[in-house]
């Protein structure tokens, strides 16, 4: 495949955010190092992108930073997709695109933007894969882990239709606190020492 898949995939993306739920459920593409080499500033990078697609560099550099936030860092993605690699990528370009992204992150490269909320992500990625045996833990894991996953599809909504069970649902249901009915419960607290008094 050509290197600058991912760059044209970025490009499509920016151009048409909502085809982010397709491509996250894609593999990666090649060329993903080429939209990191750009993001992170570097400038060889920046010169190729700009020969192999006939578009300004701003719009490049944007496309590159919508890809790492769409698509490298969505919810459910692995330590494998943040860090930008396959699962067959070796120990050197998981450490080299480590470096990109914490590049990129840093906030003289930021510009005002709040990108540092992903650096945990990024050391979180690189804490579980970078050794031989922290990797190999992980791979163990995420194999567990999907081998342990319920059946979905067709086959399962005719389980549930021939199954005449019923649950009995608790009444009550908690709801997580939200800053408005924290503060709402607050305030009645504070009514109420008051109304002591």
């Amino acid at each position: 495949m050509c290197r600058s898949t991912a760059l044209r995939v970025a490009l499509d993306l920016r151009n048409v955010p909502s085809l982010v739920r397709h491509v996250r459920t894609k593999p990666l593409p090649d060329g993903v190092v080429l939209l990191l080499q750009i993001a992170a500033g570097d400038q060889c990078a920046e010169q190729k992108a700009l020969t192999l697609v006939d578009r300004p560099l701003p719009e490049i550099r944007d496309a590159a930073g919508f890809f790492i936030e769409q698509i490298l860092f969505a919810p459910e993605a692995d330590s494998y997709r943040v860090l930008g690699v396959r699962p067959s990528a070796s120990m050197a370009d998981l450490r080299r695109n480590m470096a990109l992204l914490i590049r990129w992150l840093h906030p003289d490269m930021n510009n005002g933007r709040e990108r540092c909320v992903f650096v945990g992500r990024v050391t979180a990625a690189w804490e579980d894969l970078k050794t031989h045996e922290k990797r190999a833990a992980y791979d163990a894991r995420m194999t567990q882990r999907i081998s342990l996953r319920p059946a979905t599809g067709k086959a399962r909504s005719r389980r549930w239709r021939k199954s005449s069970t019923r649950i009995a649902w608790p009444r009550k249901v908690h709801r997580p606190l939200t800053p408005v009915r924290r503060t709402i419960g607050l305030l009645g607290q504070l009514l109420s020492l008051f109304s002591r008094k």
